[in-house]
């Protein structure tokens, strides 16, 4: 069951495109007159996007060029997309390189339902995912609103304005791709071989226990004082006070989750591991004088926005700690086949 992304949402949902076949890589032949380096004004603000992930994952992120997913954007009128099982019958555009590589765009009406790329049909709404494709050499497929789209929907962000706002979502989202093979096989793995009493996304700790004030009130000062040792010098941040933290937070996890169900420990690690990444996407790209140009606290204020949604909120810190504790973060782990968890890797620093 899908499960969709309203706006300070950020959701990760992870089902499987397996059934798509391999018409979803059938070459497509370009059409003479269509071949340009010029920008396609319908979708001037993808090229945009595309830039700003290049940028991420190069300069920031350290990653290495992939294959791009499979990618599905729509407006009010039409749907922009790399897949023929989203676009089968759609016109081949000019549109925007990944890593300087060409992708055949193709557009089409897509008359107020969409066909997501693994063949499932759902009615146009705002939402943004990742989702991992079990097709050879594709490792996920994205899905997301066109700006135009929030904009109608009354959509707005007053501190960094809605066009960076929404590069920032993309660049969290679109950053899940790149972890389809590790993260999200993981939380594949635990979904298949337990049960659990709500639906398993990166708000299962919080469908847990959001009614339970103690927990709330735990969480919240655990939180707190995660933020608070981020914005401390690394020179200055004592060794008893991140002893504390990392106490804190296996007290919690002990306390509530392992009762609960042993699994739910793991999980609340990986949740915040692959939220913690997304939210720094965002972060830095902000931050980033190639990017928005703005200051590390309005970045992080924007992507705070609501403090509404727990992995996102403790993620974002966590990752922020570990931006502040090394002196070389090793980012490419959390993208890797094997990834290391966020609080793994603060313990490994507080070792160091």
């Amino acid at each position: 069951m899908y499960q969709y992304i309203i706006i300070g949402f950020l959701l990760l949902i992870f089902v499987s495109c397996s059934s798509v076949g391999e018409e979803l890589v059938e070459p497509i032949e370009l059409e003479d007159e269509i071949v340009s380096e010029s920008i396609n004004q319908d979708i001037y603000w993808l090229y945009d996007w595309l830039a700003a992930w290049e940028l991420t994952s190069k300069e920031i992120f350290k990653l290495s060029e992939a294959n791009p997913p499979i990618m599905l954007f729509y407006d009010s009128d039409y749907v922009y997309t790399n897949s023929l099982i989203s676009a089968p019958n759609g016109k081949v555009i000019i549109g925007p390189k990944l890593y300087g590589n060409d992708i055949v765009w193709l557009k089409q009406k897509h008359n107020d339902t969409l066909t997501i790329p693994d063949g499932k049909r759902v009615p146009v709404q705002i939402m943004t995912f990742a989702a991992p494709c079990e097709q050879k050499e594709i490792e996920s497929f994205f899905v997301m609103a066109a700006p135009s789209f929030w904009q109608s929907a009354g959509i707005e962000e007053e501190v960094v304005g809605l066009t960076n706002f929404l590069t920032g979502i993309f660049l969290h989202e679109f950053a899940h791709t790149r972890q389809m093979n590790g993260i999200g096989a993981k939380i594949t793995n635990y979904e298949q071989n337990n049960k659990f009493d709500f639906e398993v996304g990166d708000d299962l700790i919080q469908d847990y226990f959001s009614e339970d004030s103690l927990y709330v009130q735990l969480f919240r000062e655990e939180v707190k004082l995660i933020y608070t040792l981020s914005k401390t010098p690394r020179e200055q941040i004592k060794i008893s006070d991140l002893e504390n933290v990392l106490k804190k937070i296996k007290q919690r996890q002990e306390a509530y989750l392992n009762p609960e169900k042993e699994i739910l420990v793991e999980m609340d690690k990986i949740f915040l591991t692959m939220e913690g990444v997304g939210q720094y996407a965002m972060v830095s790209w902000l931050i980033h004088p190639k990017g928005g140009g703005f200051s590390k606290e309005i970045a992080i204020k924007v992507a705070r926005r609501g403090k509404n949604w727990w992995s996102q909120e403790e993620g974002l810190a966590l990752v922020l700690l570990y931006k502040q504790l090394s002196l070389n973060p090793d980012w490419k782990t959390m993208f890797s086949d094997s990834p290391t968890d966020i609080i793994t890797l603060i313990e490994k620093e507080l070792e160091q």
